[in-house]
C-alpha cells in the first residue's frame, strides 16, 4: 500500500490492513481497517486495556455493546470503552470496511503475529486464542 499498510489476513477471510502501529503515535493507539466478508463476526469480548472507536466505511453491521446492540452503516462510528463487553457482526449482503483505533497501542501486534500474508493460509486459531489472553483479551462464555 502507499502509505506503507501491512497487510494480513484474519479468521473468516478478514483483510486487516495495520496503517499505524505503536511506534508511530508514541503509543497512543493504533489504526486499523479490515474488510469483514458478509456473514463474519466476532463472539462477545472485552479489551482490559484498550478502548476501541470503530467507523463504518462500507457495509452495515450490527453491534452489540455492554448488551445493547444497534446497527451501523456507512458514516457512522461507535465507541467501546476499555473494559467493556461487546460483539459485531457484518449483516450486509457484501463485505463491509471499517476503521477501527484502539487506544493506547498494542492490540495490532495481535493481527500482525497471528494474521497469515494471504487468505489462503490458515490461522492457527489456538495461537490466536492464547495471544489474544495475553493481551488483555476476555471472551465471554457461550450460552
Amino acid at each position: 500500500m502507499a502509505d506503507g499498510a501491512r497487510v494480513v489476513w484474519m479468521p473468516g477471510r478478514v483483510r486487516t490492513e495495520v496503517h499505524l502501529a505503536a511506534e508511530d503515535t508514541g503509543g497512543a493507539f493504533c489504526m486499523l481497517v479490515d474488510h469483514p466478508p458478509a456473514g463474519w463476526s466476532l463472539p462477545r469480548h472485552r479489551h482490559l486495556r484498550e478502548a476501541e472507536t470503530i467507523h463504518v466505511v462500507e457495509g452495515e453491521f450490527e453491534m452489540e455493546i455492554d448488551g445493547e446492540r444497534s446497527r451501523l452503516t456507512a458514516g457512522q462510528t461507535v465507541h467501546v470503552p476499555k473494559g467493556v463487553m461487546h460483539a459485531g457482526a457484518n449483516v450486509g449482503q457484501g463485505p463491509g470496511r471499517r476503521v477501527l483505533l484502539f487506544s493506547p497501542a498494542g492490540l495490532e501486534r495481535f493481527f500482525l503475529e497471528v494474521g497469515a500474508p494471504t487468505p489462503e493460509q490458515d490461522v492457527d486459531a489456538a495461537a490466536a486464542l492464547t495471544l489474544a489472553k495475553s493481551l488483555g483479551w476476555e471472551f465471554a462464555e457461550r450460552g
